[in-house]
C-alpha cells in the first residue's frame, strides 16, 4: 500500500471508529431508556438492565454500520479537499485507483462485520434477549410490584404495595394472608425489598406488625418486628421463551424451517424474507461507501462550500437504502423483489467503481450550489458559526 493509501485508509478508520462508537451509543441509550422499567417497575437489578440493554448491540450496530462508513468518507474526503490534499492529488496525476482502494478496503471490512452480524450475532443476541425478556416478565413476582393495586397471588392471600423507589424500596407494604380457615394474619410495614438469593425468594419488611385474628376464638394479637422475611419462592417462575421470531432465529434454520413452527404455518413469506435480508444488507456497507466517493473523489474550489455535494452525496445513498427497504419487504413474496434486491447493491457498487475510476464526478446544477450556500451561510449565522466570505459564481 502506497503512503497516499495508508494515509486515507487511517483517516477513514478512524473517522468510521469515530462515528460507529457516537451513533451506536446514541442509538443504545434511546433503546436502554425504553428498557428502564425493568428496573423501577420489575424489581431488577442493574445488571439485568444492562444485560438486556447490551444484547440489542449486535442489531444496533448493524443498522448504523452503513452510516458511519458514509460519515467517515464524506468527513475524509472533505478534509482532505479543505486542506487542498485533494487538489495535490489530483494535479500530480495520482491515479484514481489510490482513491478508491482505502475506501474499498474500509468497506470490504465493514461488510464482513456486517455479514458476521446479520448471520450470526444479532440473531444469536435477539434470542437471548426475548429469553430474558420472558423471564422477566413471567415471574409472578413482577406483577406484585404495581404501586397502588391489590393483587391476588393466590386465593386468600393479597398483597398491596403504596411506592416503589427508584432504589428498588418498597414503601407502605400491606399483605392480607387468610389461607388458613381459622386464622387470618395481616402483615404492614414501612418498607421492604424483595431479596433474591440462593435459597429462595424472599420478601424482606421492615419496620412493621403482624396482626392474628383468631376466627374461633375472636381475638387478635399483635407482634411489632424491626425485620421479618416472607417465603416468596412459590411465586417465583420462569416461564417458557414463547415462538421466536424469523429475526430471532439461526440462519440455518432460515433454509429449512420446522413444518410445525405456528409462526411458520401463520406467515412462511417471512422466513424467506428474513433469509434474504440477511444476506444483502451487508452490501449496504460497500454502497454507503462507494456512493459518496463518487460525488467527492475529485477536488473543488474552496470559494464554494460543498454542502450541496455532500447532500447529494448522502441522499443517494439514503435513496438507494430506502428502496433496498421496500424490496426487503417485497421479496418474501415475489421472487422479482428478491432478485432486484441483490441486484440494485452490486448494480450500484459496479457503476460507483466505474466512474471514480473514469474520474467521472456528477455535478449539481450551479444554481442548486448558489442556493446550497445561501442556507449554509444562514444555518452557520443563526447558530453563531464564524462564515468565511463565499463567492458564488453565476449570472
Amino acid at each position: 500500500m502506497k503512503l497516499i493509501e495508508r494515509y486515507i485508509f487511517s483517516k477513514l478508520v478512524y473517522a468510521f471508529v469515530l462515528s460507529l462508537v457516537a451513533l451506536t451509543t446514541t442509538v443504545w441509550l434511546t433503546q436502554a431508556l425504553r428498557q428502564f422499567d425493568l428496573v423501577s417497575a420489575m424489581g431488577q437489578t442493574l445488571i439485568t438492565f444492562f444485560q438486556v440493554t447490551l444484547l440489542l448491540l449486535p442489531p444496533l450496530a448493524t443498522v448504523v454500520a452503513p452510516v458511519a462508513v458514509m460519515i467517515a468518507v464524506i468527513y475524509t474526503f472533505n478534509s482532505l479537499n479543505d486542506g487542498s490534499e485533494l487538489a495535490v492529488i489530483n494535479s500530480t496525476g495520482t491515479r484514481q485507483w489510490s482513491l478508491l482502494k482505502p475506501v474499498l478496503m474500509l468497506a470490504v471490512g465493514v461488510t464482513v462485520f456486517m455479514a458476521c452480524m446479520t448471520l450470526y450475532l444479532s440473531p444469536l443476541s435477539l434470542r437471548l434477549w426475548r429469553e430474558t425478556i420472558t423471564n422477566v416478565q413471567g415471574n409472578v413476582l413482577t406483577s406484585i410490584l404495581k404501586e397502588g393495586e391489590f393483587i391476588e397471588l393466590e386465593d386468600n392471600l393479597v398483597f398491596q404495595l403504596r411506592q416503589r423507589a427508584p432504589d428498588g424500596t418498597l414503601r407502605g407494604i400491606f399483605m392480607s394472608d387468610s389461607r388458613d380457615s381459622d386464622e387470618t394474619v395481616v402483615y404492614l410495614a414501612e418498607r421492604g425489598a424483595v431479596l433474591d438469593s440462593e435459597i429462595g425468594v424472599f420478601l424482606v419488611m421492615s419496620d412493621g406488625t403482624i396482626q392474628r385474628r383468631n376466627e374461633k376464638e375472636k381475638t387478635i394479637s399483635i407482634i411489632q418486628f424491626s425485620s421479618y422475611a416472607f417465603d416468596l419462592s412459590t411465586y417465583s417462575s420462569k416461564s417458557e421463551a414463547p415462538p421466536y421470531r424469523p429475526r430471532e432465529r439461526p440462519t440455518f434454520y432460515l433454509f429449512d424451517p420446522d413444518a410445525n413452527d405456528k409462526y411458520y404455518q401463520r406467515k412462511p413469506e417471512t422466513y424467506r424474507q428474513e433469509l434474504y435480508t440477511r444476506f444483502a444488507t451487508p452490501l449496504n456497507a460497500m454502497v454507503f461507501a462507494l456512493l459518496p466517493l463518487v460525488f467527492l473523489s475529485q477536488a473543488e474550489t474552496t470559494r464554494q462550500s460543498r454542502s450541496t455535494t455532500i447532500a447529494m452525496a448522502s441522499g443517494s445513498a439514503l435513496a438507494i437504502a430506502g428502496l433496498s427497504f421496500t424490496l426487503s419487504v417485497a421479496s418474501g413474496e415475489s421472487m422479482i423483489a428478491a432478485i432486484a434486491l441483490f441486484l440494485l447493491p452490486l448494480g450500484m457498487i459496479g457503476a460507483s467503481v466505474t466512474l471514480i475510476l473514469m474520474g467521472i464526478q456528477p455535478r449539481p446544477p450551479e444554481k442548486l450550489l448558489i442556493f446550497g450556500d445561501k442556507v449554509t451561510v444562514r444555518v452557520k449565522r443563526m447558530l453563531r458559526i464564524p462564515v468565511a466570505s463565499v463567492a458564488t459564481s453565476g449570472g
